[in-house]
């Protein structure tokens, strides 16, 4: 399966809203395309913390996560984004995690995924699933 590594550009942390935003873009592309992904005001700060390198007294979720799968001899490689429902609401992602020769796919939603793997530098790739089902609907404005 084809896919692109993609970087985050945006974090949109809205104080009023229940749904934040994040932008995706990829990062040897020319152009660029963005993925935008509505996610969950939890999830968002914490890749806002991440990107601005806010460190806490005790553990949050993801760091939580990210201690454990150290712990227990493995490190996340990569997040995949790779699919998306026919809403176009739903996306779906998979967690890489290495633990000596063997290599864990876990189910993951994107936001967790993308608050994981800032948390411990992994790359994130948008499958071209993903872009192409992309590719007929309207996109999200910038913000």
């Amino acid at each position: 399966m084809n896919r692109t590594e993609v970087r985050l550009c945006h974090v949109v942390v809205y104080d009023t809203q229940d749904l934040q935003m994040i932008q995706l873009e990829e990062v040897d592309e020319n152009p660029q395309r963005i993925l935008t992904l509505m996610i969950g005001p939890n999830e968002a700060k914490e890749i806002a913390r991440n990107v601005q390198a806010v460190k806490l007294p005790r553990p949050l979720t993801h760091t939580l996560f990210a201690q454990a799968i150290g712990k227990l001899g493995g490190s996340l490689e990569e997040v995949e984004i790779n699919d998306i429902d026919m809403t176009g609401s739903t996306y779906f992602a998979t967690l890489r995690i290495r633990q000596g020769d063997q290599v864990h796919n876990l189910d993951a939603r994107p936001s967790d995924g993308i608050a994981l793997a800032q948390k411990v530098g992994a790359k994130i790739y948008v499958s071209d699933v993903v872009w192409g089902k992309l590719k007929d609907s309207p996109s999200t404005p910038d913000p």
